[in-house]
């Protein structure tokens, strides 16, 4: 299942986002976590500006220009990113805090590397305005979130696992934050040393006090004060020596600085406001220290604390300051749920359709007021507030017609799912009448010379976020954890009978969504009707868990009215191709209908259709007897036309991998036999003898199935996999069998049957340096019960080192297997061992003359 999940996000999959939280929950409760880390590995890192390169030319022109600013971006929209981190990562991290935490280390280090140009990037500095855009590092400060934010604070709570739950690994994960020179890291240690004063952090803390060169200039920061502060209360006089402290509060006094004070403020200036800023930056920087002020410093400090006007100082107080010059942008809504719930229904729907005044913060130009944001506040006020009072709702349903903007139609939708995911159904019937409300709306084509429609616009309203925002909500009933309620079966039937059967104008004017990119599947699943016929199969499995036995007429008759020739709609390249991924689960719904159609969904007659909808099928697809008996002819024909599909650009070698794999598995379950006229995996090899790389990589994933297959297999599979070994043992193709490594490392198998088959490779001289270490650790294993094999491999190893092949052996790994047949009684055993030994300081390995 990993490695389809790992090709299906690859294909930058903008639709599904809302079931990869589920997905890792599942694994988490599972104890697949090692599946759920290599996910995370993929679902986290932001990926470059998709503009880049027109905004490096532009830079050359205008350097200064706003234009060019980089903003990189996650693969998913900002809620369903928030979603993923929030619901996902940190249950993760709560069972491998360490490991999650260096993985969310590098996408944040990424991710400011990638909003640099190469040159400011080799200027070596560690500013990255995160001050700006992540306020605080363990909460949000605002209604609307900048992505960056969410994955910083999400950091932040795997580290703070670390020091719960793995404190061995703190030292470690110290490391890692200092091995990236941006401020974000640093601001993150301080705040971990803050909330974990002990005698680990004391040096950590005392550095960082010690090493500041600011005192005397800048306000401290959020987290330098908080770490001062926490420290001085714990430790007290541990904290500085008297020396130390004296040099920290002179250098605090001699600020600020009176000439640059005189500059800012211009012909206001007075030495009077001078002394008024003077005893405020003296008293916030002192402020942190108060726990070890003594003498005349604390009572200066406490003169400061008794003024009149002075108002109580709070960790809140030390903000991080707005005189940004340089960095990313964030967005900001223009009012916050307070302020919009404050207005009127009348007054806060006016609002929502006049306000267009998009503009930068006019004290710092990085914050841009925007639209969308304003959206997802809205979206929170309808969630929170507006559902919630009958009144509110009726006005805003009623209304829905006075909205000029869909932007917010689709902010609506999107609380819709939310409360639905949260097992809120008190108001499906009136949401499911909203989602047929609003599939009412054809989706608008874009004309050359004509203004493009946007969701964002009045003028000019684009309607297909919310037509997206249907299908999502679709399929978040459908889904198995939220299993809406089977009475609205026939609501949920119309609402798909609109969106797999409408105009989709990036789909039948051909205007991929992803240019420079073939792949139908990609365009299948970030376009809304292609989504919406996935969204039809899961409805299936949705009614199939109330009613075990329903023939889904819906499902068939939905489809039929797509997929035969006279269609009204004719299918697309992308809908053939998400049809032949699907195929598996049709056949599950519906045997026999799926059989009567099998031509539709796998036209021959059309040869670049058929390759997408059965590459699709073979890749996105287990191995399964059931529909290998619908789809014998097509996998005959694709064998037959493996030519074609091998020549073809980019992923035609991996089809051709994924149908061998199919084959080997349809002869392991003796749906075929091994060879003769019959066999289809005889055919596959006969047909790819021109490409044995082919044969390598079928050899490679038999290997690893059976090394993930535990310790036992059945007798008859046992014989039918020793058979096929023999068989390609026969065949003596290098290419094949140099890729043994992980049937060595095979428990299913007998493991002197494993041995000696190594043995007979190895006298083939068929040894491969990519993955030795892996072979050793195997052997390595293997040495308490079979120390003859295991030494006898380890020296026949060494004879095609000596022979002149370029391999490296690890001492660790090696002197193990050295040692345990020097001291074995069986001479044989070790006179092997003996010879390993001389082959390896025969080639200058002099670190194996003591082995002892």
């Amino acid at each position: 299942m990993l490695p389809k999940l790992v090709e299906y996000i690859k294909l930058d999959n903008l639709i599904l986002a809302h079931r990869y939280p589920e997905l890792l929950q599942h694994w988490i409760v599972q104890g697949n976590t090692d599946e759920a880390l290599e996910i995370a590995k993929l679902l986290i890192p932001f990926r470059e500006d998709s503009r880049m390169r027109d905004k490096q030319q532009l830079r050359k022109k205008e350097p200064n220009s706003l234009g060019t600013l980089l903003e990189p971006t996650p693969i998913f929209d900002q809620w369903e990113y928030q979603q993923i981190l929030e619901t996902g990562i940190r249950p993760l991290a709560e069972q491998e805090p360490y490991q999650v935490t260096r993985i969310l280390i590098d996408a944040v280090a990424s991710m400011i590397r990638l909003e640099r140009h190469p040159d400011d990037l080799e200027k070596g500095s560690d500013q990255d305005y995160s001050e700006t855009w992540c306020r605080r590092l363990d909460r949000p400060t605002r209604n609307y979130q900048d992505m960056r934010e969410i994955l910083v604070q999400t950091l932040t709570y795997a580290c703070e696992q670390v020091y719960e739950k793995a404190p061995e690994s703190i030292d470690a994960l110290d490391q890692a934050l200092r091995n990236h020179r941006w401020k974000v890291f640093k601001r993150l240690r301080q705040y971990l040393y803050a909330s974990h004063p002990n005698d680990q952090t004391l040096p950590w803390i005392r550095e960082q006090i010690l090493g500041h060169d600011d005192y005397s200039k800048w306000k401290h920061h959020y987290e330098f004060q908080l770490m001062i502060r926490k420290a001085s209360e714990h430790f007290g006089l541990r904290l500085l020596s008297k020396d130390e402290q004296k040099e920290i509060f002179e250098a605090i006094l001699s600020g600020p600085s009176k000439e640059d004070f005189r500059e800012w403020m211009g012909e206001q200036y007075s030495e009077e406001n001078f002394q008024q800023r003077q005893h405020h930056f003296h008293r916030m920087q002192l402020r942190p220290f108060a726990s070890l002020l003594g003498g005349d410093i604390r009572e200066y400090f406490d003169e400061l604390e008794g003024e009149a006007q002075a108002e109580d100082i709070t960790d809140d107080n030390y903000s991080p300051y707005s005189g940004v010059t340089a960095g990313s942008v964030s967005y900001q809504s223009p009012k916050s749920t307070e302020d919009l719930d404050s207005l009127t229904n009348e007054e806060l729907l006016t609002y929502l359709n006049d306000w267009n005044e998009e503009h930068r913060d006019k004290d710092n130009w990085l914050v841009e007021i925007n639209i969308s944001a304003l959206a997802g506040v809205f979206q929170s006020l309808f969630k929170e507030k507006i559902v919630q009072d009958g009144e509110r709702l009726t006005f805003w349903i009623a209304n829905r017609d006075k909205i000029a903007r869909p932007v917010y139609i689709a902010a609506m939708l999107k609380a819709m799912l939310e409360l639905v995911k949260e097992k809120n159904f008190d108001n499906l019937d009136q949401w499911i009448e909203f989602c047929a409300w609003v599939l009412s709306h054809p989706e608008t084509a874009r004309v050359e010379g004509q203004t493009e429609p946007r969701d964002e616009s009045r003028d000019h309203p684009d309607w297909a976020s919310s037509r997206q925002a249907v299908v999502d909500f679709i399929d978040a009933c459908m889904n198995k954890d939220t299993d809406a309620p089977i009475a609205a079966r026939e609501g949920f039937a119309a609402l798909l009978r609109q969106a797999c059967c409408q105009f989709d104008w990036r789909l039948d004017r051909d205007r991929p969504v992803l240019l420079n990119h073939d792949d139908p599947i990609t365009e299948a699943i970030n376009n809304t009707r292609s989504r919406a016929l996935e969204s039809l199969v899961n409805f299936g499995f949705w009614v199939r868990r109330q009613f075990p036995n329903d023939n889904l007429p819906e499902v068939t008759d939905i489809l039929e009215k797509r997929i035969t020739e006279d269609a009204e709609i004719p299918l697309t390249r992308p809908e053939h191709a998400l049809l032949g991924m699907q195929f598996g689960n049709i056949c599950i719904l519906n045997q026999d209908w799926a059989a009567q159609q099998r031509e539709f969904f796998f036209p021959q007659s059309n040869e670049s259709v058929w390759w997408d909808a059965f590459g699709s099928y073979i890749r996105f697809n287990s191995p399964a007897k059931l529909t290998f008996e619908i789809l014998q002819d097509e996998f005959e024909y694709a064998i037959e036309n493996l030519k074609i599909l091998a020549t073809e650009k980019g992923n035609g070698k991996e089809l051709v991998d994924r149908l061998g794999q199919h084959l080997f598995a349809y002869y392991l379950w003796e749906v075929y036999p091994l060879t003769g006229d019959e066999s289809l995996l005889e055919r596959f090899y006969n047909k790819t003898k021109d490409d044995r790389k082919r044969w390598g990589q079928l050899f490679n994933h038999v290997g690893q199935s059976l090394r993930n297959s535990g310790k036992q297999l059945g007798k008859a599979l046992t014989e039918r996999i020793i058979a096929f070994f023999d068989w390609r043992f026969e065949a003596a193709e290098p290419l094949e069998l140099q890729e043994f490594t992980f049937w060595l490392d095979a428990e299913c198998l007998d493991p002197d049957w494993r041995l000696q088959a190594y043995l007979k490779i190895l006298d083939l001289g068929l040894v491969k340096a990519v993955g030795l270490s892996l072979q050793l650790r195997a052997i390595s294993k293997l040495l308490p019960n079979h120390l003859a094999l295991a030494v006898e491999s380890f020296a026949k190893i060494t004879d095609a080192m000596d022979q002149g092949t370029q391999m490296y052996i690890s001492v660790d790994e090696a002197k193990p297997i050295l040692k345990a047949g020097l001291n074995a009684k069986d001479s044989q055993v070790r006179g092997n061992a003996e010879r390993a030994r001389e082959n390896l300081l025969r080639l200058g390995r002099f670190d194996y003359l003591d082995v002892e």
